[in-house]
């Protein structure tokens, strides 16, 4: 019997991915791109003679491994496997990799001598060990080290860096671009150059028999023309920068998709609402609508998490998992489905729906079965009751909202798929940094969904900012003018007024669309209406109709949902830091609070002393306008580095270098970190951004809750003395005009003046309240451990609920205090001392000994007529941050607190001064002008009121690490900010 065979083929891109997908890569490691262009067919096999010269050295090197691997402590042993060890290296990188005499051990004779690098406070110096040298050029530098388990391991001695991490500081001191890092068995390429984030590659040479293609790509990237001839743009240097712009692409790429993604999602839930109604059923979804959109990008945030946890083997490995719950393989379930049945058998179905939630449920709540373990991570991004309505079911038992396969099969695409260009890439997120997950997701902040009420359509324009208009508008505007070209220049012109971040196509090619009928027209709008008037309707301008991830024209029927921008899309002035700017902002505002003494001091660095490991856990730092929690996931890799350092210089470190890392981590994110941000979406993706950051597979999240603010940050009470009071300006309060004709004299520790009637001045005991909770936060500023019942999530959540119900009476004066000044713009004088004394006569009606006689009304009116925004904004009130109460353990000084952060770090929003008013409103922008610049006037931009802000909050010897455009520096700005700073 004969079987037939069918060869396999693969193409150059599956091909370099293929042996991409095996190396431990970390930042932007050579792109596919990149290798494409000077491997166009793909990397050639190893010639003959490389081969046989690694067969020939490589039997001693296994000898020697497995001899130290079975006494790894052994002197001896460790001698004899340095012996082997150097002579295999020589043989790989001399005979195997091609460098010939171009290899060198010998470093003192390059010009500047032997490359070298040092700890932050010299204790620790390593040294390059070899280099590739061709005259006066170095191709590359070559570190040589003792076997370890990983070279992305930090070492424990006194400074906490991997074999890589030191090979990094050694590049960047001494300017040269590339490293090869070994101990023998692992073996990494290192780039590091300026202004470009660090990337590496590791692979294990014991598969270099096995894995031959990925031996030969190692070698082709490390071969001389690769790192000392051939041109320069065709170096491995240049195809490391050339990956950096892949990976920003891939970046931009994937926000693009997920934007529109998470409108498909929103789409979905749009129609189960339909389809119930039709029923007769209720509608399942929220009244607030701005729920349903952000149940839709929770849902997103959900599929990334798992992706990246999975693909970093995160996640439990049982086959239980992987085949009940896991999310990484299921695109190409999916896909098998798509190309054996077709696309209307996935839209039957909706097994990849429950199964995130059942995922979801799962981490939120745990298993612990025989066949799988899971803690309970706990998070607002898996609570199943924070969006109730994506597992409620309906009368017959099914789920009320779903989204079928054909919506996650676009949805999964949309995250493991980037579309750069006219190519499609599939992504690992394994090369993907928490940080790009942020930015990614900043993207969908600024939009929500909205009714319906009469046919709308969704126009071409960029990708992710594409309008939506009422499909009769569009009839009328054609009736207006008349003609095509008409048309489109009054459809121009009514988006530019009325859909200022829309973003469509030039007036060129829309008239091009318009006239260009889609070989598929017929079939694209039969998808979605059978309705011959309103086909009729649709047929004219389906060429500018954009599609849908499943390539349906994007027509919203009356009670569907559309996504459409909010007022603060356009005013947000949020923007993308690279993760290499906020490490490198990071670096310079906590160095001088780890070393005493340092950068300060001395810039000796010999001089530099590391405080102890519990001063570190001491240090607070925050980020005012975290968004998605950049700056504080950089904060979280630096703090923690140092604490390792601590623990070793000590004599404390306990644990594999992996597990110090985590701890470290985790300590750091419970006792250091701390975010806000007006957004509160962006809330949920920086405490998502610290859970993966700090994520350790057997503990529940790290919790960020009491740490991870919602509010704005510029408004709201600083001090508990406006609390004590009841004026935003306690100096202004020590004497005013009471009731009738009595003066009354402000009394601290008092909420109610002197000879005030209010009778609730026990009641509302400040000092004892925020000394409760300043106790109480200290409780909640330890790492979860489910094994000590005082420190579980649960308990933490039990006592954060506790603090709120404590504090609730303050935050509401809180919000009376600033609502009553917002109205007069916080101008100092007789109209806002005399709102004030209203504030007053409101408070002692709401706060009564006897419950049964208080009269909240007036209070309420004032906080509702105060706060509610003067222009049309997202917000139906505005939503102040009183830092005083929200962390008087960390503001308080009086009171038992430490009188301010120790830094203040991030990337505050932008919006220029004359944009102000209209954004905020006069009374906001007053009230930035008379309280947090003291009455210094001009058209200064948004950012110089966060520096001011954020210098109010640090205490006397803190920090500052903010970035801003260079107004800030200039003219009114600088005037009003840096000036008084």
């Amino acid at each position: 019997m004969t079987r037939a065979y069918t060869r396999r083929t693969t193409n150059v891109t599956d091909r370099h991915r293929g042996w991409l997908e095996l190396v431990d890569r970390e930042g932007p490691f050579v792109a596919v791109p990149a290798l494409k262009r000077v491997w166009p067919q793909g990397i050639g096999h190893l010639s003959d003679a490389a081969k046989a010269a690694l067969r020939d050295a490589k039997p001693d090197m296994d000898r020697a491994w497995d001899d130290w691997f079975t006494r790894p402590g052994d002197e001896v042993a460790l001698a004899e496997y340095r012996g082997a060890r150097d002579k295999w290296i020589t043989a790989v990188l001399r005979d195997v990799a091609g460098w010939g005499t171009f290899l060198t051990w010998d470093l003192a004779s390059l010009p500047d001598g032997a490359p070298r690098a040092a700890s932050p406070d010299h204790a620790v110096t390593v040294e390059a060990t070899g280099a590739v040298v061709r005259g006066q050029d170095v191709g590359a530098l070559v570190l040589v080290v003792d076997p370890v388990s990983s070279l992305r391991d930090p070492y424990d001695d006194a400074w906490s860096a991997s074999p890589i991490d030191r090979m990094d500081a050694i590049l960047r001191t001494s300017g040269h671009p590339l490293g090869v890092v070994t101990d023998g068995r692992w073996w990494a390429i290192v780039s590091a150059q300026t202004d470009v984030m660090t990337a590496s590659g590791i692979v294990d040479s014991q598969t270099w028999i096995d894995e031959g293609a990925v031996r030969d790509a190692f070698f082709a990237l490390i071969e001389p023309k690769r790192v000392l001839g051939g041109a320069e743009f065709d170096r491995l240097p240049a195809l490391f920068r050339e990956s950096v712009t892949a990976a920003e692409e891939i970046t931009v790429a994937l926000g693009t998709q997920v934007r529109r993604a998470v409108e498909l999602l929103v789409s979905a839930f749009s129609e189960s609402a339909m389809s119930a109604r039709e029923a007769g059923r209720v509608d399942p979804l929220p009244d607030d609508r701005d729920q349903v959109y952000e149940g839709a990008v929770t849902a997103m945030m959900r599929v990334v998490f798992l992706l990246f946890a999975e693909e970093r083997s995160m996640m439990p490995q049982s086959a239980l998992f992987t085949e009940g719950y896991g999310i990484s393989d299921q695109l190409d379930v999916l896909e098998a489905r798509f190309q054996d049945e077709n696309a209307e058998a996935l839209d039957g179905t909706h097994h990849t729906w429950h199964r995130l939630l059942a995922t979801s449920q799962a981490l939120y709540s745990g298993v612990n079965t025989e066949d799988m373990r899971l803690p309970a991570y706990g998070g607002s991004l898996f609570d199943t009751e924070r969006f109730a309505f994506l597992t409620a079911v309906s009368d017959d038992g099914a789920l009320a909202v779903t989204a079928s396969d054909r919506v996650m099969l676009e949805v999964l695409r949309s995250v493991q798929y980037a579309t750069v260009g006219n190519e499609r890439r599939r992504i690992s997120f394994r090369d993907i940094d928490v940080e790009q997950i942020g930015y990614i997701y900043e993207g969908l902040l600024g939009y929500t969904a909205e009714d319906v009420t009469e046919i709308t359509v969704g126009l071409v324009g960029k990708d992710g900012e594409e309008p939506e208009v009422p499909l009769g508008l569009l009839d009328d505007l054609y009736e207006e003018a008349g003609d095509d070209v008409r048309f489109v220049t009054v459809l121009l012109d009514w988006l530019k007024k009325n859909q200022t971040g829309a973003k469509t196509k030039s007036g060129t090619a829309l008239k091009k669309a318009l006239v260009a009928l889609p070989d598929d027209a017929e079939r694209a709008l039969l998808a979605v209406t059978r309705d011959e008037e309103l086909l009729a309707r649709l047929r004219p301008y389906v060429g500018i109709i954009r599609r849908d991830l499943r390539d349906r024209p994007v027509v919203i029927q009356p009670g569907g949902l559309a996504v459409v921008e909010t007022p603060s899309r356009a005013n947000s002035g949020a923007h993308y830091t690279p993760k290499s700017l906020a490490q490198e902002v990071v670096l310079h505002a906590l160095e001088p609070l780890v070393y005493s003494p340092g950068p300060h001091q001395t810039a000796d660095r010999d001089q530099w002393k590391l405080i102890r490991w519990n001063k570190i856990l001491d240090l607070k730092v925050a980020d005012i306008a975290c968004g998605s929690g950049a700056f504080l996931v950089a904060a979280a890799e630096y703090l923690s580095a140092k604490l390792v350092e601590a623990w070793h210089a000590e004599g404390i470190a306990t644990g594999t270098p992996r597990e110090l890392e985590i701890r470290a981590r985790r300590q750091v994110v419970a006792s250091c970190l701390y975010g806000a941000d007006i957004n509160g979406m962006a809330v949920e993706m920086c405490k998502l951004s610290l859970w993966l950051v700090s994520l350790d597979p057997g503990q529940p999240f790290s919790f960020v809750d009491d740490k991870v603010l919602h509010g704005n940050s510029l408004l709201g009470v600083t001090d508990i003395k406006q609390l004590e009071a009841m004026h935003i300006d306690p100096a202004q309060a020590k004497t005013f005009t009471g009731h009738g004709d009595s003066t009354m004299g402000f009394s601290a520790g008092a909420l109610f003046g002197e000879g005030s009637e209010a009778t609730g001045i026990e009641m509302l005991d400040v000092r004892g309240v925020i000394r409760d909770v300043i106790e109480a936060r200290r409780d909640l500023a330890s790492p979860i451990e489910e094994n000590d019942p005082a420190r579980s999530a649960k308990a933490k959540r039990r006592l954060l609920e506790r603090i709120h119900e404590r504090s609730a009476t303050l935050s509401k004066v809180a919000d009376g205090v600033v609502a009553a000044g917002l109205r007069h713009g916080g101008k100092p004088g007789k109209k806002l001392n005399e709102a004030y004394d209203t504030l007053r006569i409101a408070a002692d009606k709401a706060f009564v000994p006897d419950a049964d006689c208080a009269d909240p009304a007036m209070l309420d009116g004032i906080i509702n007529t105060g706060l509610k925004p003067a222009v049309v904004t997202d917000y139906d009130r505005w939503n102040p941050l009183h830092w005083a109460l929200a962390v008087p353990d960390v503001l308080g000084n009086e009171y038992g607190g430490r009188g301010g952060f120790d830094a203040v770090i991030g990337n505050p929003p932008f919006l220029g001064g004359q944009k102000l008013t209209g954004a905020m409103g006069t009374d906001v922008r007053d009230w930035f002008v008379n309280l947090i610049a003291t009455g210094r006037r001009g058209s200064a931009d948004l950012v110089a009121y966060f520096f001011l802000r954020a210098t109010s909050l640090l205490q006397t010897k803190g920090t500052l690490g903010l970035i801003a455009t260079n107004t800030v520096a200039q003219g009114d700005t600088r005037e009003v900010g840096l000036d008084a700073m």
